[in-house]
């Protein structure tokens, strides 16, 4: 028996489990899967879909505008 340790992170890795999982010769065994909201999450993140902020006021601002919520001034 041979165990092998596959970083799924890249979309060849993933694509490389789910054809080991559809032999006779293979199990895969999981370990560690994230929830599809994760999963979601990584994908925005590798697609270069994320916001960014020059500062924490500039990110503390984006959230009280998207929360609808009052803050006080954070300096």
């Amino acid at each position: 028996m041979t165990t092998i340790i596959i970083n799924t992170r890249s979309i060849e890795a993933r694509k490389m489990v789910e054809f080991l999982k559809t032999t006779r010769y293979s199990r895969v065994i999981e370990e560690n899967t994230p929830n599809e909201e994760t999963i979601k999450s990584i994908q925005d993140i590798e697609a270069g879909n994320v916001n960014s902020y020059k500062s924490a006021h500039e990110l503390m601002e984006n959230l009280k505008d998207s929360a609808d919520v009052y803050l006080k001034d954070i300096k």
